[in-house]
């Protein structure tokens, strides 16, 4: 070894940390800045270290779940890992879940658990979670991508980087370790800067080098031929289209592209707004509770359909429809090879990052005009021109509805949520899981001033009441809001008390219909004529919501008609920045409007004719 070499090694290995030191010298070199949790004794020395940290925010959540939702949407805003500390047994099984939704939505979050010391195991320690308690790596492990119980001090440093990896290394996702509250003492050598885990940041470039190039201009070819092409984005683009002047370089050439060459442009629903929805080429969302605008051309039968960054799963594509399939050909990009193929048939697949093949595929200007000199040419682009010219054009709200009536019309209040989002203000919208998703997805054209996200990896209520304090936190500029319903206010809403407590200043717009009307909804669907309303309407008894928020120490404003709510949003986005201080939103709408996702409600009454298998819907007399 060179002398200088050994001269590194050896100061680095005369500096000893003790673990708890490591740890979060770590989240700090990987630019962590707050760190969301419920305090607990299991994790008592790690909580300790981070309060005496000067650098670091500790934000106390009141529900383990809100505290992990809080730190995806710190992940998703700013593009860092998201961390989440809570205690062991109860506490790590509330956390659970929204973890599950940061994985499936590929979301860079890490969560630390804790639990009893190592020399207590097998002797009943009070929340227990190794292998003699409850076994909570084994619950993790089997929903989440990386799972591990940290046991030996040696072994810990390599293990929390490994964790650290999968988060924030394509295709990115949730992490968890488990680590015994006695581990923290234990002394590790510090961390070099030659270690390698600076190395693993989200958005990595990934691409297949041995056949991208060559299939993106077959693509490329096939898309500028087509009579009916269709490009659709996933969740998986959002890091090459938002988030810093080069992807809105990259989205600006696409927007071109689309444009110049009459390409239509859709996303699936956690895509929604990843391409301006007001363009002439766009789409708007595809998926199931999509615009009619998307279901019209879908009617139409794309013959070549490039997807970038999508699973492709039975959301975002309106229930595996066949009309996504391609006439003519079918391309599908993804980082994670294990999802192409796996809903269509594929003939051209591509291993790549979205922004690397996107890049590729637009080129340079005169590559493109080759490109079309080679293909059909200006005949093509004009035919496609008269066809996006004959769809229905945004705002897609539907006819005859009525801005004076009460309670107020869904359409509506979406209408007025459209004409606020219209402004240049930088706003992050988080969507919660239920009726008003639809009518988002559906009726609200996204700009591109505007960022939505969504929990819909798993479609898990109640995450957007927390997800908007982290997005808050890490885009303080940005006027931040939930839209979400009563059933799923319900289930998270005491987070607002950690917004006021903070001094946190986000919007929730509640619309209050007083049932799980997705539900409701759907079973009247699938069974009109033998389920029974009267026995069971789903409700959830016309709690006062506003009165309950003012509780929590947010400002509440009531709205009667849906004519009301411009203003109010205004006024209460101007009160978040100057008080500081939550503002709750709630409006009474009617139940008994149509659906916005019958197409969803179409697919559950065929799985549960299915799950009977004598062609009667289950439960009938037949």
């Amino acid at each position: 070894m060179a002398p200088q070499a050994a001269s590194v090694e050896a100061r680095q290995e005369s500096i000893i940390l003790s673990f708890a030191d490591y740890l979060v010298e770590r989240w700090k070199r990987l630019g962590v800045t707050t760190v969301f949790g419920v305090p607990g004794s299991a994790v008592g020395p790690l909580l300790e270290r981070v309060l005496r940290d000067d650098t670091l925010r500790f934000v106390m959540a009141r529900h383990e779940s809100g505290a992990v939702a809080m730190a995806d949407g710190y992940a998703r805003v700013s593009g860092r890992l998201g961390v989440a500390m809570v205690t062991a047994g109860p506490g790590a099984l509330n956390a659970l879940p929204h973890l599950v939704v940061a994985d499936t939505d590929n979301s860079p979050v890490l969560l630390v658990t804790g639990d009893v010391a190592r020399r207590h195991g097998g002797r009943r320690g009070i929340q227990d979670s190794s292998a003699d308690g409850v076994r909570i790596d084994d619950a993790f492990t089997a929903c989440v991508g990386f799972s591990r119980r940290l046991s030996h001090a040696a072994s810990a440093p390599r293990l929390l980087e490994n964790a650290v990896r999968h988060a924030l290394t394509a295709p990115r996702g949730a992490a968890h370790l488990s680590i015994p509250v006695d581990l923290y003492a234990e002394e590790v050598p510090a961390a070099g800067d030659d270690d390698g885990a600076d190395r693993f940041r989200p958005g990595t470039p990934v691409w297949d080098t041995a056949t991208g190039a060559a299939s993106t201009g077959a693509v490329l070819e096939l898309l500028l031929g087509a009579r009916h092409p269709l490009v659709l984005l996933g969740n998986g683009a959002r890091d090459a289209l938002t988030g810093g002047p080069a992807a809105a370089g990259l989205l600006a050439r696409l927007r071109a592209f689309s444009d110049e060459f009459a390409v239509p442009v859709g996303t699936t629903t956690k895509g929604k707004g990843l391409f301006p929805e007001r363009d002439a080429t766009a789409l708007g969302v595809v998926s199931i509770g999509g615009s009619a605008r998307a279901r019209s051309y879908l009617d139409g039968r794309p013959d070549v359909v490039v997807v970038v960054g999508s699973s492709l799963g039975e959301w975002a594509t309106r229930n595996w429809t066949p009309d996504l399939r391609g006439t003519a050909a079918f391309a599908q990009v993804d980082v994670d090879p294990a999802t192409i193929g796996r809903t269509y048939r594929v003939d051209q697949a591509i291993v790549a990052d979205a922004g690397a093949f996107l890049r590729t595929l637009l080129g340079s200007a005169d590559a493109v005009d080759r490109a079309v000199d080679r293909a059909a040419g200006r005949s093509a682009v004009d035919a496609r021109r008269a066809v996006l010219a004959r769809l229905p054009v945004a705002p897609w709200h539907r006819p005859g509805t009525r801005p004076d009536a009460l309670p107020a019309r869904p359409q509506e209040v979406v209408r007025e949520v459209a004409t606020w989002l219209r402004s240049d203000e930088e706003r992050i919208v988080l969507l919660d899981v239920g009726n008003l998703t639809g009518w988002f997805t559906q009726q609200v054209p996204v700009g591109a001033g505007t960022r939505v996200l969504l929990p819909w990896g798993v479609a898990s209520m109640g995450w957007a009441n927390a997800a908007v304090i982290g997005a808050k936190i890490a885009a303080p500029d940005a006027t931040c809001v939930t839209l979400t319903g009563d059933g799923g206010f319900l289930m998270n809403a005491v987070e607002i008390a950690t917004a006021a407590h903070r001094r946190i200043g986000a919007l929730w717009l509640v619309v209050q219909d007083d049932a799980f009307n997705m539900v409701r909804q759907g079973m009247l669907h699938s069974y009109p004529h033998s389920y029974d309303q009267e026995r069971e309407d789903f409700g959830l008894g016309a709690p006062d919501l506003a009165a309950l928020a003012e509780s929590l120490g947010a400002d509440a404003h009531r709205v009667g008609y849906a004519i009301e709510l411009g203003p109010v949003l205004a006024k209460a986005e101007q009160a978040a920045r100057d008080r500081e201080r939550p503002q709750v939103i709630c409006v009474p709408i009617d139940r008994d409007q149509p659906s916005p996702f019958e197409d969803r409600h179409d697919g559950v009454a065929r799985a549960f004719t299915a799950a009977r298998g004598d062609g009667a819907p289950v439960g009938s007399s037949r």
